[in-house]
């Protein structure tokens, strides 16, 4: 399996979006969209990577989460894209997410 991520997109998370003790922290969050380079015809190439990085003080902290393969549809995962960085999406968050669309495909349709 050979992957190739694309940045998709950016959006930080400070000030009043934090619970009271991290108000001083900064939140950094990228959007990647992945693909398989060497997939086959009948395997899903698309999928989504979320790299978080935290600053606080002089400590900085790292958390990356990256779900393969989850569509041939490119169109598809440029709309969950979308719909991550607009809501500010974790890495921690992601896979409850994705369990929550798989039982409700349609919701993801209708993201404009």
């Amino acid at each position: 399996m050979l992957n190739v991520r694309k940045l998709y997109g950016e959006t930080t998370i400070g000030g009043q979006d934090l619970d009271f003790e991290r108000r001083n922290s900064s939140i950094h969050l990228k959007y990647y969209k992945t693909k398989n380079e060497l997939s086959c015809k009948n395997t899903k190439k698309y999928g989504i990577e979320i790299i978080k990085e935290e600053i606080n003080g002089n400590n900085k902290t790292k958390e990356k989460s990256t779900a393969y393969e989850l569509s041939d549809n490119e169109q598809l995962i440029d709309k969950l894209l979308k719909l991550f960085v607009k809501n500010k999406v974790t890495p921690i968050t992601i896979n409850d997410i994705l369990t929550d669309l798989h039982k409700a495909p349609e919701l993801i349709y209708n993201i404009k």
